[in-house]
């Protein structure tokens, strides 16, 4: 085998099933290579950004690493808002990119000059800082170490992307290795079980315990095992946005979301808990909120955290840090429990927080009703329709804050969203979500009709590949999240904000239907559960455009406030926007404390 072919094979080894390519010059004999596969599947996507978003989406359901394959140059530049976006949301993706001759890259390097190769770009400098790790691959005796290392480094620990750039002479040379690869991995260390006991001593003692669960429990895979856990510990529990799914809506347990477009109940509770155990969350400020310090000020912390970036907090005082895997807390954790002496027992605090849930709901009634369809109601009528095995991806924008807000999550659904980089195109990634998913459930993409431009080009790859992703279009003339920023600070009028502006929206109904896709559309409320219920029905991929109203505010949510010298105030985190009389707050609040 040479170098390429040597690279396929392990790709199938690893029983990957589908890459996502785009071919190019500098990738001839890696493209050559896939072409005689008979195991891998591909889906040639129209821009380098969708190729790794579709690996990112198919790396989230599949369990598995994502695969790409690009060229270089532009190709790879276009690669870098798909690998940033996998890296900070902590995604499993291999990206494998051509070059130039290796001669000709070693030149360009020890002399520092800007090119000299044909579309040659430094692939290292450029995604370094949005990989776990990046190779160019020089030396073919190599192969089999770097490429068990890359995928070993992009599923374990906190998972995340690699880049393995090759040469296109090393991809032709003959790969002397043997195959499969022999490679030890480094040995996970356990947590101590003393300190396991611990944490489960102080929730059990604790009057007023809390979880909060992040994205990290369904990375670690321990999803289910958490769940199962829960009546032993009888600790309530808020998510994280990252972590929607990690418990379902209706589970007793369940005490919201919280962030900076989070649930009153989950602020309530995180303001008022007595410890706070924090699983698979890094703390991010649109959890915290921007008052860092004051984010759970009363509790004491526990953390639980694989990567030791993530141990030195930014404002908030961590009481206890457990570095480790959170599968093994969980796993530790059940054992433990087989004890009955540390079954947990907090009837009263559990029910306060459920109280809090069922009086402040996110749907108000007047989402449900006026002449414009609001967006809220939009989210409401689909999940209310929706399978208990269907994936929801958000894109970003207002978007993505009323499906986290609103979406209720039931049996094996999965919620995404772009949670770090809150990239405009996102909905691409439904791409890898729905070809991992296939015979499954319904892969059901909420985005804007400004961000759905970022990505438009791959319309045709669901055309082409007949990719079942219904997509939910929510037309409200332009950019709505930051024309709803712009009025809170008083930039009045918005700018660059809608069509009116200059925001190039064209019609959606031409594009879809020039693409070959199916499409739908509603602008009245009165046939909105119709709509919705044909798009669900439809075969293949299909459009369903939903006029909204374009002044919709996302609420409630943490509003911070413009001070005359430019600063900003920064409101308390249990009191979330529109404000609650501070009786009623004081009211809410003390019962927690049975008052």
């Amino acid at each position: 085998m040479n170098v390429a072919e040597y690279i396929v094979k392990y790709v199938e080894y690893r029983e990957i099933e589908h890459a996502y390519v785009i071919v190019g010059g500098a990738a001839l004999w890696i493209c050559k290579a896939l072409g005689q596969s008979e195991k891998l599947k591909f889906t040639f996507v129209n821009h380098e950004q969708a190729a790794v978003m579709g690996a990112d989406g198919y790396a989230r359901i599949s369990g598995k690493p994502g695969v790409a394959f690009v060229t270089n140059g532009p190709a790879l530049t276009n690669t870098v808002t798909g690998m940033a976006q996998a890296w900070v949301d902590s995604s499993p993706v291999v990206l494998f990119t051509g070059d130039s001759n290796s001669m000709h890259l070693r030149f360009e390097r020890e002399n520092h000059i800007r090119q000299y190769g044909t579309q040659d770009v430094n692939t290292l400098a450029i995604m370094e800082p949005v990989t776990k790790k990046t190779w160019t691959l020089t030396d073919p005796a190599r192969t089999a170490d770097v490429l068990a290392e890359a995928f070993w480094l992009a599923e374990n620990g906190r998972p995340g992307p690699v880049c393995l750039n090759v040469p296109i002479d090393v991809q032709s040379a003959d790969c002397p290795c043997a195959f499969p690869p022999v490679w030890t991995p480094p040995e996970e260390k356990r947590l101590p079980a003393e300190q396991v006991r611990g944490v489960l001593e102080q929730l059990k003692q604790a009057k007023r315990p809390l979880i909060l669960a992040g994205q990290g429990v369904r990375l670690c895979g321990g999803t289910e095992l958490f769940r199962r856990l829960l009546p032993r510990l009888d600790v309530p529990v808020v998510n994280s946005r990252m972590g929607i799914d990690t418990i379902t809506t209706d589970d007793p347990y369940f005490a919201g979301r919280c962030g900076n477009h989070g649930y009153r109940s989950s602020h309530f509770a995180l303001q008022t808990c007595d410890v706070l155990l924090i699983l698979g969350s890094r703390l991010a400020p649109n959890t915290t909120g921007y008052n860092v310090p004051d984010f759970a000020r009363q509790a004491r912390k526990i953390l639980v955290e694989c990567d030791p970036a993530e141990l030195k907090q930014y404002g908030v005082k961590i009481d206890e840090i457990l570095e480790g895997n959170i599968l093994d807390f969980l796993r530790q954790a059940e054992e433990m429990l087989a004890d009955p002496a540390l079954a947990g027992s907090h009837t009263a605090w559990a029910e306060t927080c459920r109280d809090w849930l069922r009086r402040y709901p996110i749907m108000q009634d007047r989402y449900r009703t006026g002449e414009i369809i609001n967006s809220y109601r939009l989210v409401d009528t689909v999940t209310k329709q929706a399978g208990p095995e269907d994936i929801v991806i958000a894109d970003t924008g207002s978007s993505c804050s009323i499906v986290a807000q609103t979406w209720f999550v039931r049996g094996r659904q999965r919620v995404f969203i772009s949670g770090g980089l809150s990239a405009m195109g996102y909905w691409a990634t439904s791409l890898g979500l729905a070809e991992a998913n296939r015979g499954s459930g319904q892969v059901l993409c909420f985005v804007g009709d400004g961000s759905l431009q970022m990505n438009i080009q791959e319309f045709a790859t669901l055309a082409m590949y007949k990719i079942p992703v219904k997509i939910f279009l929510v037309t409200n003339d332009g950019y709505q999240f930051v024309r709803m920023s712009q009025g809170g600070y008083n930039i009045n009028p918005p700018f660059g904000t809608d069509a009116s502006d200059g925001v190039p929206i064209p019609n959606i109904e031409r594009v879809t239907k020039a693409y070959g896709l199916g499409y739908l559309s509603c602008s009245d409320p009165a046939l909105l559960e119709d709509t919705v219920r044909q798009a669900l029905a439809a075969e293949g991929p299909t459009v369903c455009e939903v006029t909204v109203s374009k002044d919709l505010q996302v609420e409630p949510r943490l509003k911070s406030v413009a001070r005359p010298d430019g600063s900003f105030g920064m409101p308390a985190y249990e009191n979330l926007y529109p404000n609650l009389p501070e009786e009623v707050l004081r009211a809410e609040l003390a019962k927690a404390y049975g008052d």
